[in-house]
């Protein structure tokens, strides 16, 4: 009896384990593009704001910034392919595979620098050092904001609605 429950209480753990691991895996739903053009309208006055820029730097860095976002969001949406084709389930990569992957990451990550280096340059010319080096701190705030307030919603999903409310 006592190895019957031991059995039993090794698989469960096993299952749950199982379980959580691949809830961890799943990536979330995607963001309609509804959301994704309000969450770049917030980004837009979030930044406006903490470098307090001016109605005039505002038409010359502007453009600069979304030309710039544009290519890095490609570089790292590259970067996300390229980690989801090394995870397919059933399959392990080779050596030959995982270090071709290797390269290509480094390499990635090389264009993203390159690319922060050039965009330096112009956004110190529009902005001035002190304020390019807020621009960073004001995108990573905004970042760590909008993660905040998407786990909370996700804890409220899953918690239902709080109490008092249909």
């Amino acid at each position: 009896m006592k190895h019957l429950l031991t059995t039993i209480l090794l698989l469960f753990i096993g299952l749950t384990s199982a379980n959580v691991a691949r809830a961890q895996e799943e990536e979330p739903p995607p963001i309609s593009d509804e959301r994704l053009k309000e969450i770049k309208a917030q980004k837009t006055a979030y930044i406006t704001t903490k470098l307090g820029l001016t109605s005039e730097e505002a038409q010359r860095f502007w453009p600069i910034y979304n030309e710039f976002d544009e290519a890095r969001d490609k570089l790292r949406k590259e970067m996300r392919d390229l980690m989801k084709g090394g995870r397919k389930e059933g399959t392990k990569l080779t050596e030959a595979e995982a270090e071709a992957m290797l390269t290509k990451g480094l390499q990635l990550r090389q264009k993203e620098i390159d690319l922060e280096r050039t965009y330096k340059d112009r956004f110190v010319k529009v902005l001035g050092a002190v304020r390019t080096v807020e621009l960073h701190k004001a995108e990573r705030d905004f970042q760590r904001e909008v993660l905040r307030r998407y786990r909370e919603r996700q804890g409220d999903d899953r918690r239902g609605p709080p109490p008092g409310r249909p």
